[in-house]
């Protein structure tokens, strides 16, 4: 560290780890020592090291996990908030390993709300899938679509596990998505919820509710998915 330079020392310490950071010598997931350990490497007071790590984590490059230490972590995924395009889609596009874990699929009778927003009957036979959105094997979201049966017959015997609902329901059933009205709101982690995504119960989350239309109205799909709120970042155009 430069003893003359006018910045602070705890700051020229977070540069000096957020560049150990952005060079690759720490990868994603790599912990830190402990702060003590640090202090001691480089001679200065621990809370020097401190404040330097809380810049880190306040710029979402390192995270602290109760109990297990400072882990560098994943970068924050970019989502378009008026896209349409498929979760898998979106994020293999951008070179990331995206896939899908299937929590539950049930065959249901359409209650007054979603008959109301999926434009059908009420009591209009519908299927509900529940699934984990994954980034690398790990849960960063929980996504719950409701689809009239009539559109797509029997598509609950389908698996859809780490595969394209979107791609299912254009090849088989010839349903494409052609645009969407969403709503975004902040929301917290139930018990349910934390356990699936892996967060803490109360832990924020992004909940974010579309109606999904093919190109002549009609609604395929209604949905909702919670985003673990420190993984995502929504673009607005």
């Amino acid at each position: 560290m430069e003893k003359n330079n006018e910045k602070p020392l705890y700051l020229q310490f977070a540069d000096m780890f957020r560049q150990m950071i952005l060079s690759g010598e720490l990868q994603v997931g790599d912990a830190l020592p402990p702060e003590m350990d640090l202090a001691k490497k480089y001679s200065v007071a621990r809370i020097t090291i401190r404040k330097a790590i809380n810049e880190l984590v306040q710029d979402h490059l390192l995270v602290r996990r109760a109990g297990k230490g400072t882990f560098v972590s994943e970068p924050k995924i970019e989502r378009e908030l008026v896209s349409v395009a498929g979760f898998t889609e979106r994020l293999q596009s951008r070179g990331i390993k995206a896939g899908a874990k299937t929590i539950e699929v049930n065959r249901m009778k359409s209650d007054a709300k979603l008959a109301g927003l999926l434009r059908i009957p009420q009591g209009a036979e519908i299927v509900e899938i529940a699934r984990l959105r994954l980034i690398h094997e790990v849960p960063v979201a929980l996504e719950r679509s409701y689809i009239p049966l009539s559109l797509c017959p029997d598509i609950d015997k389908e698996s859809f596990d780490n595969n394209s609902l979107y791609l299912l329901l254009e090849n088989k059933y010839s349903l494409r998505p052609y645009h969407s009205s969403k709503t975004l709101e902040l929301t917290r982690a139930t018990n349910k919820e934390a356990k699936w995504l892996q967060v803490s119960k109360g832990s924020p989350l992004f909940l974010m509710m579309a109606t999904v239309f093919t190109e002549d109205n009609t609604v395929m799909e209604y949905v909702k998915t919670l985003f673990i709120g420190e993984r995502f970042r929504f673009q607005v155009y």
